[in-house]
């Protein structure tokens, strides 16, 4: 007969946190990597400078941040706070590259 185990499923809840994370996580370099080309492209096609990879890399690195402390935060037992933080932020930052892709092209 099984036993009911708090520690085994808080293990297993945090496991399956971990794997969402690693999802959304390529998810959203999906969309970095993208928004690169896309820069990359908007460079050479009007002349602009090497600034314009800035928000793009701003995101790179600010999002791996947001997973840090998410993560921190569910294992501080606030887990629906951190998947509510950890999807918002990501649908936050596809947003902000699409919306300035779509200025940096004038679409």
């Amino acid at each position: 007969m099984q036993y009911y185990s708090d520690e085994k499923n808080t293990r297993g809840a945090y496991l399956v946190f971990v794997i969402l994370q690693v999802f959304l996580l390529l998810i959203v370099y999906g969309f970095v990597y993208t928004s690169l080309v896309a820069v990359k492209l908007s460079i050479a096609k009007y002349h602009l400078t090497s600034m314009a990879y800035l928000p793009v890399v701003f995101v790179m690195f600010a999002y791996p941040v947001v997973l840090y402390k998410t993560r921190k935060m569910f294992l501080q037992h606030k887990r629906l706070r951190a998947i509510g933080w950890m999807l918002g932020w990501a649908s936050v930052a596809i947003v902000f590259l699409y919306a300035f892709l779509s200025q940096l092209v004038g679409v």
